[in-house]
């Protein structure tokens, strides 16, 4: 009887996206950083966790609620796509339409331009924990030296962005929260993203030395303009992705509205690597394709999001600093890219 050469071994078929969840979920537990993450795959509803010291104060991980920082500005650029959507707000709309006594070299800064940190704004004027409301914040703004020559280049402002949240209310006759409930989130029936009205403190988020966000982001107080519109908005890791979902799904905006914010308007360095849109950065990475994203953090806590259009994949995370400049959101965000896609970037 002839032999006959054994068949060659089957090749090992790659990890499954859920294998490789869990498998980044195991590496969070041993690196003990505090951090609640959810993430969806496939346009899955979220998997949420948390690590370290948050899975020791009680709250559960899908009802903690977290400082987004910077990911304000995601929010804030929807509030005024929409109102462009309802045919209140122009995007080539100047300061000078706006605001009375706008000084001349301020005056055609357009919407599109705050939108994109490429109307030559200085970054901030003032302390988050200072006291400051709308008109003292405009005042400031709008009497401070320009950084850059208007339209130009991309030079990142918070200021920009607390101005848009001014226009917000004196276009729409609301609040910035009263707008950004009832126009923007209520229609979809996502809820949970705001300031004071969304508050709650026993389910706070609390810093390495035990202070919530009311005290370690807002000072124990309202908040300050310095803020409004640009950062400190409270929400839930679930909410976001949620937020995100509704929006790249088409039930937030318009379709041409959706375009305009995710295009890379400006160029965030002299190489091109990343692009500013509304709101949000936009990058092409080899491998990976299209991906969007923004951070945010304040030295105490830290929040990232990021959406992978060519996979379907929303990672949301946010933590507790260890120290200042070490974010753990982004710790935890480069653990999870590295199991999802093999890429730490």
């Amino acid at each position: 009887m002839t032999g006959c050469a054994s068949a060659p071994a089957p090749e090992a078929s790659p990890p499954s996206k859920q294998s490789s969840l869990e498998a980044a979920y195991g590496a969070l537990d041993r690196a003990d950083t505090s951090v609640v993450v959810a993430v969806s795959l496939d346009g899955a509803p979220p998997s949420v966790r948390e690590f370290g010291a948050l899975q020791e104060d009680g709250v559960p991980a899908e009802k903690t609620l977290v400082d987004i920082g910077s990911i304000t500005k995601t929010v804030t650029a929807v509030a005024v796509s929409k109102l462009v959507d309802q045919s209140v707000v122009r995007l080539d709309e100047t300061l000078a339409e706006i605001f009375p006594g706008v000084p001349e070299d301020k005056s055609r800064i357009t919407v599109e331009q705050l939108l994109t940190h490429s109307g030559g704004l200085t970054g901030s004027v003032g302390d988050d924990f200072e006291q400051i409301d709308r008109d003292e914040l405009l005042r400031r703004a709008f009497t401070s030296p320009l950084i850059e020559l208007p339209g130009t280049r991309y030079a990142y402002s918070n200021v920009g962005y607390s101005i848009l949240a001014a226009i917000i209310e004196i276009r729409s006759g609301r609040s910035y929260e009263d707008y950004l409930r009832d126009e923007v989130l209520a229609p979809t029936g996502v809820g949970g993203i705001g300031y004071l009205s969304e508050y709650a403190d026993e389910r706070s988020i609390r810093s390495a030395s035990g202070e919530s966000v009311l005290a370690a982001s807002w000072g124990e107080h309202d908040v300050s303009w310095n803020l409004v519109g640009n950062g400190g908005l409270v929400t839930t890791a679930p909410t976001f992705v949620r937020f995100l979902q509704e929006l790249t799904s088409g039930r937030l905006l318009s379709a041409s509205a959706l375009d305009r914010l995710q295009q890379p308007h400006i160029a965030e360095d002299d190489a091109g690597s990343s692009f500013y849109g509304y709101g949000l950065v936009v990058q092409d990475v080899p491998d990976l394709g299209r991906i969007y994203w923004h951070d945010g953090g304040n030295d105490v806590f830290s929040a990232e999001w990021s959406l992978y259009a060519d996979h379907g994949d929303v990672i949301f995370t946010a933590g507790v600093d260890a120290a200042p400049g070490e974010s753990a959101a982004g710790a935890a965000a480069s653990v999870l890219r590295e199991h999802l896609y093999g890429a730490s970037g």
